[in-house]
C-alpha cells in the first residue's frame, strides 16, 4: 500500500464499554508488578494504536503518569491504574467543546442514497420521505442533501440523480396551429381553471408507445392540480384501444377520472375522434397545437418518471400488470414542492 494512504486504526474512538475492557486488562497487569508492561506492547496486545492507548491512559490515570515519575522498582516503569469512567467524562467533556454536531449522520446519508438510488426518487422526493417515516431524526436542509452531493461523499454521486438537467433548449421556431377538425376544441378554449390549475380533474393525457418490435404501450393521464397519476396497458396505439382502456379506468373503485372537468391531450392518431372520448369521459376534451408537447408538460414530466423504470425500447405488452399498478402507486408517492410537501394522493385525498 503507498505510504500516502492514511488507514484509520480500529478503536480509535472508544466507548464505554471497550473502556471497561482495557481498564481490567490493565488494572491486572499492574497489580500484578508485571516487568514486561509497557504503554506500546500493551496498546498492540489490545489491536490500537500506541498513542490512542497513551492518550486514554493520560484521560483515566488515577495516578501520576509515567512520565512525571521517574523513580523504578528494579527494571519496571511504575505505571497508575486505569478507571474507565473517569476517561469517559473526558472524552465526553472534550467532545462537548468541539462545536456543533454534523448536520447530516450516517444513519439519514444511508437512507437518503437507497432512495434516491436503489428507489429512483428525487433529493427533495427523498428528503420528505425520510421526515415522513422517521419523525424523530434530525433531518437537515435540502441545500445541505446538495452540498453533499457535490462533494460525492454520502454515496450519491454527482450526476447520478434520476433527473440531472443539462443547458435548456429553446425552441427553434415557434409551433403552428394545427389544423383543426369540426367539433375538436382547441386550448385556447380550454377553462381558466385548468390553466391556473387552480381546481383539480382536468387533466392531461398521452400514450407512451412500446420500442421497435414491440406491441401496445401505456395511456398516461395526470391531473394538472395534483399530479395524480393514472396508468393503463394498451394492447395497441389505436383509437378503440385508447377507448377500451379508459373505460377500463372509469370501473375502477373511486376513479377520479369520473369527476373530469376538462382533458387536454395531443394531436396524435389515437386521439382523433374527438366526439368518441367526450361521450365516455362526460366532459370536455382540448388539443394542443402541432409540435408543441410543452402545452401539456405536466403529462410530459411525468412520462419521463415512468421512464426512469422502463426506458425507451421497453416492451410494454411483456411488462407485467402488477408492475404497472406498483408503477402508478410510487408515481402518487413521490412528494411534491408544488402541493407543500404532499403526495398526490394524500392531496386528492384531502380535497376530495
Amino acid at each position: 500500500m503507498p505510504q500516502y494512504i492514511i488507514r484509520r486504526t480500529p478503536r480509535q474512538h472508544f466507548d464505554f464499554e471497550f473502556r471497561k475492557f482495557l481498564a481490567a486488562r490493565w488494572n491486572a497487569r499492574v497489580k500484578s508488578l508485571d516487568a514486561t508492561l509497557s504503554v506500546r506492547d500493551f496498546a498492540r496486545s489490545m489491536g490500537i494504536s500506541k498513542s490512542a492507548w497513551a492518550r486514554e491512559l493520560r484521560r483515566g490515570a488515577t495516578g501520576r503518569l509515567v512520565r512525571n515519575v521517574r523513580a523504578r522498582r528494579g527494571n519496571r516503569w511504575c505505571y497508575p491504574t486505569y478507571d474507565p469512567v473517569k476517561a469517559q467524562m473526558a472524552a465526553e467533556e472534550h467532545r462537548s467543546q468541539k462545536g456543533p454536531p454534523m448536520k447530516m449522520t450516517n444513519l439519514v446519508a444511508r437512507e437518503f442514497a437507497r432512495l434516491v438510488m436503489e428507489e429512483q426518487r428525487s433529493p427533495y422526493d427523498a428528503r420528505m420521505t425520510i421526515l415522513e417515516t422517521h419523525p424523530d431524526w434530525h433531518v437537515p436542509s435540502l441545500r445541505t442533501f446538495y452540498n453533499h452531493i457535490e462533494t460525492g461523499d454520502i454515496g450519491v454521486p454527482y450526476g447520478s440523480t434520476p433527473y440531472h438537467p443539462g443547458k435548456k433548449r429553446s425552441p427553434r421556431t415557434p409551433p403552428h396551429p394545427a389544423k383543426t377538425a369540426p367539433g375538436r376544441r382547441r386550448m385556447s378554449e380550454r377553462p381558466p381553471e385548468a390553466d391556473a390549475r387552480s381546481e383539480t380533474g382536468h387533466f392531461e393525457m398521452d400514450t407512451i408507445v412500446s420500442g421497435v418490435g414491440g406491441r401496445g404501450g401505456l395511456l398516461v393521464l395526470t391531473d394538472r392540480r395534483s399530479r395524480l397519476a393514472i396508468l393503463e396497458e394498451l394492447a395497441h396505439i389505436n383509437q378503440a384501444s385508447v377507448l377500451q382502456a379508459i373505460r377500463r379506468i372509469l370501473r375502477r373503485r373511486d376513479s377520479p377520472l369520473k369527476g373530469a372537468r376538462s382533458v387536454t391531450t395531443d394531436n396524435g392518431c389515437e386521439f382523433l375522434d374527438a366526439a368518441s372520448l367526450e361521450k365516455i369521459l362526460a366532459c370536455n376534451v382540448y388539443y394542443t397545437q402541432a409540435y408543441a408537447a410543452w402545452e401539456k408538460g405536466s403529462v410530459e414530466n411525468l412520462n419521463r418518471l415512468v421512464r426512469r423504470w422502463h426506458p425507451k425500447g421497453t416492451d410494454f405488452s411483456k411488462v407485467p400488470v402488477r408492475r404497472i399498478r406498483n408503477l402508478e402507486a410510487w408515481l402518487n408517492s413521490i412528494h411534491r414542492e408544488s402541493l407543500g410537501g404532499q403526495a398526490a394522493i394524500a392531496y386528492q385525498t384531502s380535497v376530495a
